[in-house]
């Protein structure tokens, strides 16, 4: 077959833009062959199991819940502040379960082991459960920042009958990683960590003193 200088030129384009095409298949489905790490946060990182939990019948109950997220976070991807008001989603590392539920269920392990009581119901329960105490949170920011801070910044409550509610805002902030995203799941697993003694320490103080019940 011959082509003349027309042609050939036209030959070479589409065959370059053949190879421009192919590249960028090759690129999708490399990519897409990666496996996508999944990842679980904890509330007891760094702490010591030697709490005795009692299973008593009787007892202050707390309900934990309703635990809130902003919707930004609210998504299976890991995120990453880049900059003030710009996100970087990872769509090869990702969360095992919806993040509110995860730092619900992380807190839920993690309380009774701290407060030494096992009387403790997650959000919603049912409308005929006694709650002496009701623990809300409200996550305002929760993520891994440009500079490879992770930071936590919460406003919760802890609300106890006819007494006054207790409102507090908690911040909370480790080194991580901007990179490596098991090191940033353990600052934010030391983030919560500290969240949940901060309740639990407040807690204890009013069981102490016998408000509330």
């Amino acid at each position: 077959m011959k082509f003349n200088g027309d042609g050939a030129m036209k030959y070479q384009s589409v065959f370059a833009w053949g190879m421009v095409v192919l590249t960028i298949l090759l690129s999708g489905c490399m990519r897409d062959s990666r496996p996508v790490q999944f990842y679980m946060l904890n509330a007891d990182s760094g702490v010591a199991d030697t709490a005795r939990v009692s299973a008593a019948s009787q007892g202050p109950v707390i309900g934990l819940g309703p635990i809130r997220i902003p919707e930004y976070l609210n998504r299976p991807q890991m995120i990453i502040a880049i900059a003030d008001n710009q996100y970087r989603l990872s769509e090869d590392h990702r969360w095992a379960e919806p993040l509110d539920q995860n730092i619900s269920l992380a807190l839920f392990k993690a309380l009774p082991r701290q407060l030494g009581t096992d009387r403790i119901v997650r959000f919603p329960w049912s409308q005929r459960q006694v709650i002496d105490y009701q623990v809300g949170i409200d996550i305002l920011e929760f993520n891994v920042d440009a500079s490879g801070q992770s930071r936590l910044i919460a406003q919760w409550f802890i609300k106890r009958k006819e007494l006054p509610t207790i409102d507090k805002r908690s911040v909370y902030q480790f080194q991580a990683s901007t990179t490596d995203h098991a090191i940033m799941v353990k600052a934010q697993s030391q983030c919560l960590t500290k969240l949940g003694q901060e309740i639990s320490k407040t807690l204890q103080q009013l069981m102490a003193s016998g408000d509330g019940k």
